[in-house]
C-alpha cells in the first residue's frame, strides 16, 4: 500500500520538473510587436498617374508649430521607392504637410491624432490612407463676368465623377474619391489653366477634382473684357472702386460646397451685406 507521504512526494517532484521545463513558445523578444496607436503607414502617389512618389516628405505640425515656423523636433518621414511612409504622431490637432520635388505642396488637418479625412477614406488593406499629389504648376481658374456686372459670384463646387463629399462625423466632411476608378485628372493630364463664364446671375457650376477643389485665393481671378478685377479688403477704406470682395473660404467649400465672392464697388458690396444675402 502506497503511503500518503509517498504520494505527496511524487506530486512535489512532478511540480519541480514542470517548473524547470523551458517554455515551448518563442521568447518575447521574437514575438511580433504591435504598431503604436498613432502610427500610420501611408502611400504617396502621383494624383494623375498613380505612380508612387519616392522621397516625398511628410511632416506633422502641432500648435504652435506650423509649416512656416516648424518645431525642430516635429515628426517627419520620407517615402521609400514604393511611396510608402510610416509616421507616428500625437493625439492632437495636426497639420499634415506633404511635399515632393516638382509637385504641389499639400496641407490638410487631422484631429486627435487621426488622419485627415481625405486620406482616411482611401484606406486599404496595406495602408491607413493614400495621399495624392498633383504635379506643378499650381492651377489657375479664371471666371469671366460682364463689363457692367455687379453682384455675387457663386462657384458651385460639383464633385467630378467618382468624387463626393463624405461625412466622416457630424463635424467633418471630406472631399474625396468614393469610387476606386475615380480619375484625378481635371480635363486632361497636366492641364492647369481653366476658364469658366459666369451666368447672368453670377453663377458657375464647376465640376472639380481635388486639383480645383483645393483652390486658394491667389489661384482664382475674376475678369471682364477690360482685364482682371483686383481683390479688395473691406477693412481698407481706400478700396472703393469696382473689384472683387470676399475670400476663398474653406468653410464655404467644406460645408456649403461653394466659393462665394462679390463683384462691384465698396458701396454695392456694403448694400449686399446689409441685405443679408
Amino acid at each position: 500500500m502506497i503511503s500518503k507521504f509517498c504520494i505527496l512526494g511524487v506530486i512535489a517532484a512532478l511540480s519541480l520538473v514542470t517548473a524547470c521545463v523551458p517554455p515551448t513558445s518563442a521568447p518575447p523578444s521574437s514575438a511580433p510587436k504591435s504598431a503604436a496607436p498613432n502610427a500610420h503607414k501611408m502611400q504617396i502617389v502621383d494624383a494623375e498617374t498613380g505612380a508612387p512618389l519616392a522621397d516625398a516628405v511628410l511632416d506633422l505640425h502641432y500648435f504652435p508649430s506650423r509649416p512656416e515656423a516648424p518645431n525642430a523636433d516635429h515628426p517627419q518621414a520620407t517615402a521609400d521607392a514604393e511611396g510608402e511612409v510610416t509616421i507616428e504622431g500625437k493625439a492632437e490637432p495636426t497639420i499634415w504637410q506633404v511635399q515632393a520635388g516638382g509637385y504641389i505642396e499639400q496641407r490638410l488637418t487631422g484631429n486627435a491624432g487621426a488622419l485627415p479625412p481625405r486620406y482616411a477614406v482611401h484606406a486599404t488593406g496595406d495602408y491607413a490612407g493614400v495621399i495624392h499629389l498633383y504635379r506643378q504648376p499650381a492651377p489657375q481658374l479664371t471666371i469671366l463676368v460682364g463689363d457692367t456686372y455687379t453682384g455675387p459670384v457663386t462657384i458651385n463646387l460639383q464633385p467630378a465623377p467618382g468624387f463626393d463629399y463624405v461625412l466622416i462625423d457630424p463635424l467633418n466632411v471630406a472631399f474625396a474619391a468614393v469610387d476606386a476608378q475615380a480619375s484625378y485628372i481635371q480635363a486632361e493630364t497636366g492641364t492647369r489653366v481653366f476658364t469658366e463664364t459666369a451666368s447672368a446671375q453670377g453663377v458657375v457650376d464647376l465640376p472639380v477634382t481635388p486639383l480645383l477643389y483645393d483652390l486658394e485665393a491667389h489661384q482664382l481671378q475674376i475678369r471682364d473684357n477690360a482685364g482682371v478685377l483686383p481683390y479688395y479688403d473691406i477693412a481698407d477704406p481706400q478700396n472703393k472702386e469696382r473689384g472683387v470682395w470676399g475670400n476663398v473660404n474653406e468653410d464655404d467649400k467644406r460645408l456649403n460646397r461653394q466659393i462665394r465672392l462679390f463683384v462691384g464697388t465698396l458701396v454695392a458690396y456694403q448694400k449686399f451685406l446689409q441685405a443679408g444675402r
